[in-house]
């Protein structure tokens, strides 16, 4: 279970992401880490990629 401090933070990372936007490594090793355990994070941030990925076509 994620904290409501801890989702906000997790999904302002992935908004960056899917905008394309800078994110850090430690960043990006924080999704990682709950996209590993939470299914949902790990969807959320699948699909933050493919809107980035259309973005820059």
């Amino acid at each position: 279970m994620l904290s409501t401090e801890t989702r906000l933070r997790l999904e302002e990372i992935i908004d960056r992401l899917a905008t394309g936007q800078t994110v850090s490594l430690e960043e990006r090793i924080q999704l990682k880490k709950y996209s590993v355990h939470i299914p949902f994070v790990a969807g959320k941030v699948a699909q933050a990629l493919r809107r980035r990925e259309a973005f820059e076509v």
